[in-house]
């Protein structure tokens, strides 16, 4: 009978791995449904992306302008609407107003993802980028 201690120690041993396991194997990234919200700059990059409820949205004070595909000096402005596309897997932004300091830009639109928390704009190489990752939800 001395047998079952060891037993119960192994099945315990065994349940606690199966458990390890599976926790390790979850996954934590967000399947967001709504881009509305206020997104921030990560990284060296600056600048606010804000979305909201209305149908419209605001960049500001960016470190790269995303409709030139080129960086920015922390100046780059716009706004405009968005609406969802490809059945809610991106966000079609479509800028009706941008400047880069002084200099206004011709205004145009670009879909992007969104549903792992993260917006991301970036040249054709992939060389000059930002990305913004949402911070707020409760914008209206």
């Amino acid at each position: 009978m001395k047998h079952r201690p060891v037993l119960r120690r192994a099945a315990a041993a065994c349940l606690a791995l199966v458990a390890l396991v599976g926790l390790t194997s979850c996954t934590t990234t967000r399947q967001l449904t709504s881009p509305i919200g206020e997104w921030v700059a990560v990284d060296d990059d600056t600048g606010t992306l804000t979305i909201r409820e209305d149908g419209t949205f605001r960049v500001s004070d960016a470190s790269y302008n995303p409709i030139q595909a080129r960086d920015a000096s922390g100046d780059f402005n716009a706004s405009g609407t968005w609406v969802m596309v490809r059945d809610g897997a991106e966000v079609k932004l479509n800028f009706k107003e941008a400047a880069q300091g002084d200099f206004a830009v011709q205004p145009g639109g670009i879909s992007v993802p969104f549903d792992s928390g993260s917006i991301r704009f970036h040249d054709p190489d992939e060389i000059l980028d930002i990305e913004f990752m949402l911070i707020d939800t409760t914008v209206g």
